[in-house]
């Protein structure tokens, strides 16, 4: 199909995609919902700058750099010797990406913000990591892993060896790239996949007359008392500092954890030479998408180590570390779906069909809007979690618009437990329903999306591919959804549905009270088929329904946040969403001509915005 004259003069021109800063009224929903209000200046002010930025030719460049010069192995010297000193080889796009996220904050904005205002620091890090992620080329996965490893290791700052652990902890948050850290997680094996209990690695505690005192990392840090042997089968981030790992201890093989760092000082080496820390890269894998994370197999051989927290409580310990990287799997989620959205508003004011912009074409605009109304609910859904994220570890929600509108629990207790609910049913939703959304933006751009780096500004096939990951990673929809039916069915599962139960009937009352009365009778309906079917239905047949239940509980919560949102300042484009998301095949209009008058309000917030820009 060839370009109509006014989309070749969007290559010629090469105008950027507005910023989402600018354009995406659900973002801006989003910020002013979850940051104090009013917004602090500089916030916005910060928020505006990244915003440009993540856009500009110099960081597009380093992602184009890291597609076309992927990672690759050197395996050998020249003399046909082990490589163990640099057999990994990054491009210098991807490098350069990572210090980019490091000097933003994009982990350590979690933990530091700005001591004389009270923030929700997690809020203001994941509405930063929405504008980065469809920009930084997955340098965002070794980014999550280092926030996990970092709150993990916060954890034992105070023990044994709390001193290293402390460190190791100031590295991975810091914004200073010649100091910073990032982190590894490895724990998938052949054999055992999600089920980190399948892990063969063994860790083996080693004599205080075996540890050399030249037994030192590559900081000059004493080795850690365990030698781990053994075969991490999916291992990313693999040029990381250091890295968490699973490994069995003791002969009953309880799984424990441990931090190891990735390098160590060459013994007899001149200048501060390292080489690999007991680890063998037996090859990088090949991969639908994420070609730019180096993702490998490594051999343990004698690789040195720290316990973290009891042995054979590796499992538990872990969980904190995974908490906080799903967090990361839904932001990126619906940040990538967010980027390609705005390519496609954009494209669709300059692309001309039969002498008509796409913008003023019915049937493209009510694909738009479709999409932007499960964009909008998918975008509430993850921000109530990464809120809930921030009030576990004690940070302050109580001055946002959010908490006014009661969309952040009143008590800790209701608080943590649907944090503990959502994480698991947003992990899975948000990466399904992105996947989906991407393949969207793809086809409306026609071939121009199909595209792979022919101009990196509107390359959604390559974040469609990069996103196909996130319905994996970090655990399947199944296992998601197992996770679910555990939280419903454990201990605190009662305790856990009336915490919810109150929040969702708080929400009912303020939608009928605003005019959302046939909406607050649907949600009602399926929230009680859903609780009464997690109460009394076994376990074995939850799980089998699974996926059905977490679909279900998404459309209760989202409508719930919907409704709140809307209802604080009556906003009608957004009475309007939440509307088609709780009953999406109702007959809400008199005529399609009503309805396709809000398509266009929804996507472009007005027809007079919906116009050609070039």
């Amino acid at each position: 199909m060839e370009p109509s004259s006014s989309t070749k003069g969007f290559f010629q021109a090469h105008p950027t995609v507005p910023s989402q800063l600018q354009e995406d009224a659900v973002f801006r929903r989003i910020i002013s919902l979850h940051l104090p209000s009013p917004t602090p200046t500089e916030a916005l002010e910060d928020l505006s700058r990244f915003s440009n930025l993540v856009l500009s030719r110099r960081v597009l460049a380093h992602g184009a750099d890291a597609e076309r010069n992927l990672p690759y192995l050197r395996p050998l010297t020249t003399f046909g010797v082990e490589n163990k000193q640099d057999p990994l080889v990054t491009s210098e796009g991807w490098r350069s990406l990572q210090d980019i996220g490091i000097s933003e904050g994009i982990v350590g904005l979690g933990y530091i913000f700005n001591d004389g205002v009270r923030w929700n620091n997690r809020s203001y890090q994941f509405i930063k990591y929405h504008l980065w992620t469809g920009s930084a080329a997955m340098v965002t996965c070794p980014s999550a892993m280092t926030d996990g490893a970092a709150r993990l290791l916060g954890k034992y700052t105070n023990t044994e060896n709390g001193v290293i652990f402390a460190e190791a902890r100031r590295r991975l948050i810091s914004r200073d790239p010649t100091i910073a850290w990032t982190s590894g997680q490895w724990m998938t094996e052949r054999k055992g996949g999600s089920d980190v209990r399948g892990t063969e690695t063994v860790a083996q505690r080693i004599s205080a007359h075996d540890q050399a005192r030249d037994d030192v990392d590559a900081n000059g840090v004493l080795l850690g008392p365990w030698k781990i042997d053994g075969f991490k089968w999916f291992s990313s981030a693999t040029d990381a500092n250091m890295t968490i790992l699973l490994a069995k201890t003791g002969p009953q093989g309880q799984v424990s954890a441990f931090y190891a760092p990735l390098r160590r000082k060459v013994k007899g080496g001149v200048d501060g030479e390292t080489e690999l820390n007991g680890i063998r890269i037996q090859r990088l894998k090949n991969k639908l998408g994420t070609k730019t994370l180096p993702t490998a197999e490594l051999e343990l051989k004698g690789m040195r180590g720290y316990l973290i927290g009891q042995e054979g409580k590796g499992v538990k310990e872990i969980s904190t570390l995974l908490n906080i990287t799903r967090v990361y799997n839904m932001a990126g989620a619906v940040g990538n779906w967010g980027r390609g959205l705005a390519i496609s508003r954009s494209f669709a004011r300059v692309r001309a069909i039969s002498g008509k912009l796409l913008t003023n074409i019915p049937a493209h605009v009510r694909a738009l809007a479709q999409e932007h109304v499960k964009y909008s609910a998918n975008m509430h859904l993850v921000y109530l979690v990464v809120a809930l994220l921030g009030i576990s570890e004690g940070q302050d929600s109580s001055n946002t618009q959010a908490a006014q509108a009661s969309i952040i629990p009143q008590s800790n207790e209701q608080a943590m437990a649907l944090l503990r609910l959502l994480t698991p049913m947003a992990k899975a939703q948000t990466a399904l329903r992105s996947i989906k959304g991407l393949r969207a933006c793809m086809e409306n751009l026609g071939g121009v999306g199909y595209l792979e780096n022919e101009d990196p500004m509107l390359n959604i096939a390559r974040i469609f591919r990069d996103t196909c990951v996130l319905s994996i990673w970090e655990g399947t929809t199944d296992v998601m959804a197992d996770d679910v039916v555990r939280v419903m069915k454990g201990r605190d599962g009662q305790a856990c549905s009336a915490a919810v139960q109150s929040w969702v009937e708080h929400a009912l009352q303020v939608a009928i009270k605003h005019g959302f009365v046939p909406e607050a009778q649907k949600l009602k309906g399926l929230w009680e088929g859903w609780a009464n079917d997690t109460k009394t239905k076994d376990g074995e047949r939850l799980r089998w329904e699974g996926r059905k239940y977490m679909a279900t509980l998404e459309r209760i919560v989202c409508g719930c946040l919907l409704i709140l949102d809307a209802t604080r300042d009556n906003d009608p484009v957004s009475r309007e969403i939440a509307r088609r998301w709780i009953q999406p095949q109702a007959e809400l209009y008199d005529s399609w001509k009503v309805e396709t008058a809000w398509d266009k309000k929804i996507v472009f917030g007005g027809d007079e915005s919906a116009t050609a820009r070039l």
